[in-house]
């Protein structure tokens, strides 16, 4: 890849080109790319679930909450800032060999990625704590796509933990702002 590649498309290959136009311009910023829309967002029901998703700094459960997503090309890396009901969550992105790496406070989760004609599917592959592996038995676990449809980007997230269950849920669609 050539110094100008963006992070998706180094990892992705040749299947960045099969992506939809809309997943493309959301993971091509230069300096940046802003996308607007809503979201519905469910968070876990436990109290422990309602505790942690608290201490994350996660936005509150709401149906058609105003979303704005802002991608910032940082080195060879993405910042991935979300608002969701004027709420900000950021997480940074990056590459660890052929995975997608996102720093989400102390964690640090690995995807391999793929893509096609419909968009994207993460894998989540590990998960570290401060540098530490994590076991998958406690390990956080995200389940995470976005895909395309009548011009609006689409994404469903789910984060859960074993024990706790889920922790928060989000899906929405957004259109460049």
């Amino acid at each position: 890849m050539t110094d100008t590649a963006r992070l998706y498309q180094e990892l992705l290959g040749e299947a960045w080109s099969t992506l939809p136009a809309t997943t493309r311009a959301l993971h091509s910023p230069e300096p940046d790319a802003v996308f607007e829309g809503e979201a519905d967002i469910e968070r876990g029901e436990s109290p422990a679930a309602w505790w942690l998703g608290m201490a994350l700094r996660l936005p509150a459960a709401g149906e058609a909450v105003p979303a704005r997503v802002r991608v910032t090309r940082d080195g060879s890396g993405e910042w991935l800032e979300r608002w969701y009901g004027g709420r900000r969550f950021a997480t940074f992105q990056d590459r660890s060999g052929a995975a997608l790496a996102e720093d989400f406070g102390p964690f640090r989760l690995f995807f391999q990625i793929s893509g096609d004609p419909e968009g994207l599917c993460f894998h989540q592959q590990r998960v570290t704590l401060w540098g530490w592996p994590l076991p998958k038995m406690l390990a956080p676990r995200v389940e995470a796509s976005e895909r395309t449809a009548a011009g609006h980007h689409l994404f469903d997230v789910r984060l859960s933990l074993p024990g706790f269950g889920t922790i928060i849920h989000y899906r929405g669609k957004l259109r460049p702002a």
